[in-house]
């Protein structure tokens, strides 16, 4: 039995069990009624616009237009009928699950309509709904926790018009199916928490997390994650005991941990080390392009990458600021190509990135209204990364923390932990190696479930303010608009050109 009282502030207050929680402040039954429908078809809209934005870039995009050259390892499997050797192809050391994929994706296209000259823009398809099935995830997450609609509209809507999340929606490669099962995986944590932890979820989760970590190196965040969810839940005594935690948490980590394992003996055995790398084979700190010994950790300056928006020599060092403006905008160029006429500089340029050629002297080929495009989202993407910072600050905040239920702040704990992680790995990545390569903005997405939650946690901060909530709509309506015209100034770049070279 529940007791529900109403404050003088307007929150809900609930006492069950002897235990006092206080819920987000709901509108009136007939204005909720007015609100649901409301948001709900700018939630669609949203999430058909970011659909559209990835299949036409997709579709316009070049198959041989990628960082690396994933193809070679889904042929290969689609060859022999077997997953490839570490040393097989240049490829091959990854975790074979998007490859295997891909393969037994391209099979069944292969005995339907798919011809062979089509078969690599088709595996460009599969990891297109790849990225709008991720979409998908985010929306479910922002649903399953305690935010306000405006806020999860505004959070959902920047992923939806993320341009760097379209970019790599429109590539082949094991980025993207990494984000998606990393989603899945957070989404699945909390319908077990909020079912209680039922056997068949938990074998589910089970087998998720496994498959999740042999999509990517980078996915392995996915393991923090749930040790910190357990470990949140015996302290906060939520189980009857906390050995029923320490049954449940061996249930749900036991088979990925074991694979896991197993994997990394066979590897180690096999290749003499547990993560095959191919930089063993060519080491990027010694060929690529870098400002110094290492990368500087400290400091951020978006108003470096403004002009012009790539990266140029003497503008390598600040880690964050590469970061930033990778997720921003095409700043390690794989599209900005095929919007100039002048590919001669451009040729120089991939050369000068590949450890080749010295940098151009003359000024990069950037027209005025690709300049103006990237100025503007390097600029207006400050607002949903201040907004994120806000959100992240609530979130330690002792005040804001003591209105929640424990069940609520536990699943809360994930977001934190997902992001640190992923931090984490990828600063001992750059301090590695020292080099631009390292510093991708696509390394950054597997957090795309914290980041948008620590948004909607930013907005509901500001959601009060008629002042600031009418600034945060304007500012990323506009950033919405800006990148939609980024990307179909690429689309239609691509279409009416037909550029007969590719970069880099």
């Amino acid at each position: 039995m529940s007791k529900t009282h109403k404050s003088k502030s307007g929150r809900t207050t609930e006492r069950r069990r002897g235990r006092v929680s206080v819920g987000l402040r709901t509108p009136p039954s007939a204005d909720r009624q007015f609100a649901e429908p409301y948001y709900k078809s700018f939630f669609i809209l949203f999430f058909i616009l970011g659909s559209l934005l990835r299949i036409l870039l997709c579709w316009s995009n070049p198959p041989g237009n990628f960082f690396d050259n994933h193809f070679d390892p889904i042929l290969l499997i689609m060859k022999t009928g077997t997953i490839p050797g570490k040393n097989d192809c240049w490829q091959c050391y990854h975790p074979p699950v998007f490859y295997w994929i891909s393969a037994m994706a391209g099979h069944v296209a292969m005995h339907m309509v798919v011809k062979l000259s089509q078969l690599l823009k088709f595996f460009q398809f599969v990891v297109c709904f790849y990225g709008i099935l991720t979409l998908g995830i985010l929306y479910l997450i922002l649903n399953k926790l305690p935010l306000s609609n405006f806020s999860r509209l505004l959070a959902f809507g920047t992923a939806c018009f993320l341009p760097r999340h379209i970019y790599m929606s429109a590539i082949n490669s094991n980025d993207t199916i990494s984000y998606l099962f990393v989603a899945l995986s957070i989404y699945l944590l909390l319908i077990v928490i909020e079912r209680k932890f039922p056997f068949f979820l938990l074998l589910t989760v089970s087998i998720v997390i496994s498959v999740t970590l042999f999509t990517k190196y980078t996915s392995f965040i996915v393991l923090p994650v749930v040790l910190m969810v357990f470990a949140s839940l015996a302290y906060k005594r939520l189980f009857p005991s906390r050995k029923q935690a320490l049954l449940f948490f061996v249930l749900i980590i036991f088979l990925p941990m074991t694979i896991l394992s197993a994997h990394l003996i066979w590897n180690k055995k096999h290749y003499d080390s547990p993560l095959p790398w191919n930089v063993n084979r060519s080491d990027p700190s010694l060929i690529q392009p870098r400002d110094g010994d290492h990368f500087d950790f400290f400091t951020f300056k978006p108003w470096e990458s403004i002009d012009p928006p790539i990266i140029v020599p003497g503008r390598m060092q600040s880690f964050w600021t590469l970061v930033y403006s990778g997720m921003w905008f095409d700043n390690e160029p794989k599209f900005l190509y095929f919007l100039v006429s002048n590919q001669s500089w451009w040729d120089r340029y991939y050369g000068w990135l590949r450890g080749e050629e010295k940098f151009p002297e003359d000024s990069p080929s950037i027209s005025k209204l690709t300049g103006l495009l990237g100025a503007g989202l390097i600029v207006f993407g400050l607002f949903p990364l201040l907004l994120m910072v806000r959100g992240f600050g609530n979130f330690f905040s002792r005040s804001w923390r003591s209105h929640m239920r424990a069940e609520e702040m536990i699943k809360l704990i994930i977001f934190p932990t997902l992001l640190f992680s992923n931090v984490l790995g990828i600063v001992g990545l750059a301090l590695r190696l020292p080099v631009y390569t390292a510093a991708k903005a696509s390394y950054f997405l597997n957090s795309l479930p914290a980041f948008v939650v620590f948004l909607s946690l930013g907005l509901m901060a500001c959601e009060t303010n008629k002042q600031l909530k009418w600034t945060a709509v304007i500012a990323l309506s506009f950033l919405f608009c800006l990148a939609s015209v980024h990307i179909l100034h690429i689309v239609l770049s691509i279409s009416f050109l037909k550029p007969a070279s590719l970069p880099g």
